[in-house]
């Protein structure tokens, strides 16, 4: 008796949302590229892959198909000032770590920084966040000349020693 409830609630439901004239089950056209429904293909980064598969494979739904909406639009990419600073962070006692931000800006591989820096000063380094690099020891004084030594790009203008910071 619950089933025949909720079947008729259902009924209901659906009358009073959808449209008179149509016909249920729906047929929906999915898009050969990005596999959703095609009014969607407009909000994927390449629509105009989806555009051309429909209008190869369904010309008349390309025909009623609108163009726009929000995924035509770029966002501008906001300008990251090229610097590179490094800092000397307090651990324990008399222990530091060394703190390098800034590398990615000049679109260097971090990992490959990291690799490089831990073979250079024989030490653990590590890659911490988006574009920080942290080196176990105090390596503030050698580290400016083995950079502008192995990325010739980053200039002694661009970079910054802020000396000892607190974490």
């Amino acid at each position: 008796m619950a089933t025949t409830e909720m079947e008729s609630g259902s009924l209901e439901n659906r009358s009073e949302h959808a449209d008179p004239d149509s016909k249920y089950p729906l047929k929906v056209l999915y898009c050969g590229v990005c596999s959703l429904p095609t009014e969607y293909c407009e909000y994927m980064p390449e629509p105009a892959k989806c555009r051309q598969w429909l209008e190869k494979n369904f010309p008349d739904v390309f025909a009623r198909m609108t163009v726009g909406g929000r995924g035509q639009i770029k966002q501008k990419k906001k300008t990251v000032p090229q610097k590179v600073t490094i800092a000397k962070i307090p651990r324990a006692k008399k222990k530091y770590v060394t703190r390098v931000c800034g590398l990615a800006t000049f679109d260097i591989e971090l990992k490959e920084a990291q690799r490089f820096f831990a073979q250079k000063f024989s030490c653990g380094a590590s890659v911490t966040a988006e574009d920080e690099i942290i080196i176990q020891g105090d390596f503030t004084d050698d580290i400016i000349d083995v950079i502008q030594e192995k990325w010739p790009e980053v200039d002694d203008d661009s970079i910054d020693d802020l000396g000892e910071v607190k974490k």
